[in-house]
């Protein structure tokens, strides 16, 4: 019994310490329970795409799992200080290394039971509300919620575990340490550092090579490819700025002694510069997530608010019917299926184009099949589609248009072909004109590979091309052409529905329909949406903490030097103005270099987007600027909080 009650002291204590790691995993466990829910939810189950969001919410999972584990496992170094100090009292008055391991058991276990029962309730009375959320966000229509006992069980199986392991962190600590060292583990301070030259240009050459590569991708794909590169090499970099450069810049401010020797900068250069081992870690750290967290809100929302307007580039009407043979469309048989169906057709036209032809674009301007090394160079892939010059007219309404040939009007739906002739093996054809769009034809294709629209004189070009791709690739290659009605549609979703499924089994009839498409996308984006809202809470959590942590310590190991300078006359306006200084750079310069990143990011970002479909424009920028404002705003609020606890504790009461 005598344990017990010395382990649930030990908490109501340290309740400063203890209260916020218990909401932290409360909300860990929350959130866990929550998407095991979805997992299970009938309302998910019955969605269209129902497999591809249970898979994303999966994924979701194993990436919030990960992080509640690492996140537990951070939080609790903070308070691990804190007991073996405590330890060390109990080990001088008698105790064994065993009874302090009993006492420990005991205190995980109560909060263990605190942090699971309060998170397994607050996930069930809130998973509701997300359900709502989440089945709106994909376009869902059942909104049953199935209370699992599976998602339960699991939740609670994993964060045991998780618990367990901070056991295992306290045994190894009270084994190891003697009595002394457990009794100053929260005094101990550390030595002035070094400056590190070659490390600082080691930091500024990673992190201008990440940089760099993010400014210079000019293709999706090779974005997606290089991406985590880039990544690691700014992850590395800001550690290395922090610590060396962090260290340098103080050292600096230090010689300068007009500006050091003065009441709000001296304790501040002087405390920063002495813990800043401790200090670099921790800035770095919140720094990187601040940056994790503006990413995953600024490409999550961009998707989410982009897709009708991807959706709307790939579907110049409604609906878009497509005879693979190339045979031609009745229009008379369509018409008499819309007035079956009650539904009414308008904008109608008549399209002929080929099916796209896959090969590897030079920057020279020459395409070339897929053979060899050129098969693996997958962000120079680029899809080929022809359309005769003839159809092309009647599309833009430009009767006496003609091309030579070999002359080629050029369209690339990336825009980021300019070359003035266009290379097929060793065919050369002029490029006339370079087409910013062409009426009636999708502006963007589902495929995220580079896509080209070649208006050629005659078939005769795609007759020599396709024959010639045929027998050099390793993929043979044909152009085969395809004959497209396309048109916009009034009516009911139920008519709708009705008069598209007459045309779904009929032979070589492709029907696709903006609406459908709108509602697979959906489905995905909002999945997509959903789980970065859920990342982005967990980054901002993770944050906060531990900014919350760092001031609590480190106020604990300020209060005895605040207090002396207090004895000596240091006013309680002066602490304030230190204290706020101080802070400053806790809250201030991770959240410049975290703004930096995306800035330096968005360039790559917006390649990446392009593969799901968004292009660069109002639409991200604008998520840009409210993602930035928004997270701001929230760090100020923890800014204010923590300056206010930090001074409460080095602050002499009179």
């Amino acid at each position: 019994m005598l344990y017990w009650k010395l382990a649930w002291q030990s908490i109501v204590k340290n309740k400063l310490e203890y209260l916020p790691f218990m909401l932290a995993g409360t909300a860990a466990v929350a959130l866990n329970l929550v998407i095991q829910l979805l997992i299970y939810s009938k309302g998910v189950q019955t969605l269209r795409a129902s497999s591809s969001v249970i898979e994303l919410l999966m994924f979701g999972q194993i990436v919030i799992g990960l992080l509640s584990v690492i996140f537990l496992l951070y939080t609790y170094s903070f308070l691990n200080k804190r007991k073996q100090s405590e330890f060390g009292l109990f080990s001088i008055l008698g105790m064994q290394k065993r009874d302090l391991i009993k006492i420990s058991w005991r205190q995980q276990l109560i909060n263990y039971m605190i942090v699971t029962v309060i998170g397994v309730v607050t996930g069930v009375l809130f998973s509701k509300l997300l359900l709502l959320l989440f089945i709106k966000l994909v376009g869902g229509n059942n909104f049953q919620l199935n209370i699992a006992l599976g998602a339960i069980i699991f939740v609670t199986i994993f964060f045991g575990l998780g618990f367990m392991l901070l056991l295992l962190s306290d045994i190894l600590v009270i084994w190891r340490l003697k009595t002394i060292s457990l009794l100053q583990a929260s005094q101990k301070g550390d030595r002035e550092p070094k400056s590190h030259w070659l490390l600082f240009g080691l930091g500024i050459v990673l992190m201008g090579w990440g940089y760099y590569i993010s400014l210079t991708v000019n293709s999706p794909l090779k974005a997606m490819r290089i991406f985590f590169l880039a990544v690691i090499m700014v992850v590395i970099a800001t550690y290395l700025l922090f610590i060396v450069a962090s260290t340098i810049v103080l050292k600096t401010m230090k010689k300068h002694t007009n500006y050091y020797y003065q009441t709000d900068h001296f304790i501040t250069v002087s405390n920063m510069l002495f813990r800043m081992r401790q200090n670099a870690t921790g800035l770095a750290s919140i720094s990187l997530l601040t940056t994790m967290a503006l990413v995953v809100i600024v490409t999550t929302v961009s998707m989410f608010v982009g897709q009708q307007d991807y959706v709307n580039k790939q579907f110049p009407r409604d609906v878009m019917m497509t005879n693979v043979a190339n045979q031609s469309i009745s229009e008379s048989k369509v018409k008499q299926a819309a007035s079956d169906n009650n539904v009414v057709l308008s904008k109608m036209y008549h399209m002929e184009i080929s099916n796209p032809i896959t090969g590897y674009l030079t920057s020279s301007g020459h395409a070339m099949p897929l053979i060899g090394t050129t098969v693996t160079r997958a962000d120079n892939l680029s899809d080929f589609l022809f359309m005769t010059i003839q159809q092309f007219n009647q599309l833009t309404n430009k009767h006496g248009g003609t091309l030579a040939a070999n002359e080629v009007y050029a369209y690339d739906r990336q825009g980021t072909f300019k070359n003035n002739t266009i290379k097929f093996l060793n065919q050369s054809y002029h490029v006339k004109k370079h087409l910013s769009k062409i009426d009636g034809v999708p502006s963007m294709q589902a495929s995220m590979t580079h896509s080209m629209i070649i208006v050629i004189p005659s078939k005769t070009v795609t007759d020599k091309i396709g024959s010639a791709f045929n027998d050099l690739g390793e993929n043979k290659q044909s152009i085969s052409y395809t004959n497209q009605l396309l048109f916009d549609i009034k009516g009911s979703d139920k008519q709708k529905g009705k008069f598209l499924k007459t045309f779904k089994g009929e032979q070589n009839i492709i029907v696709d329909s903006k609406s459908e498409t709108m509602s697979v996308l959906k489905s995905f984006y909002g999945g997509f949406f959903f789980i970065g809202l859920i990342f982005s809470i967990s980054f901002i959590m993770a944050t906060g903490l531990i900014i919350y942590y760092k001031q609590i310590s480190e106020g604990r190991s300020d209060k005895k030097q605040f207090d002396i300078l207090q004895k000596v006359g240091m006013s309680h306006s002066e602490v304030k103005r230190t204290v706020k200084s101080q802070v400053v750079w806790v809250f201030g310069l991770p959240v410049v270099v975290a703004i930096t990143h995306l800035c330096f990011a968005m360039p790559m970002i917006n390649k990446i987007l392009q593969i799901f479909g968004v292009t660069i424009g109002p639409v991200v920028y604008t998520t840009m600027g409210l993602t930035i404002a928004g997270v701001v705003l929230i760090y100020f609020g923890i800014y204010l909080k923590t300056s206010k606890t930090y001074f409460k504790q080095v602050a002499r009461k009179n």
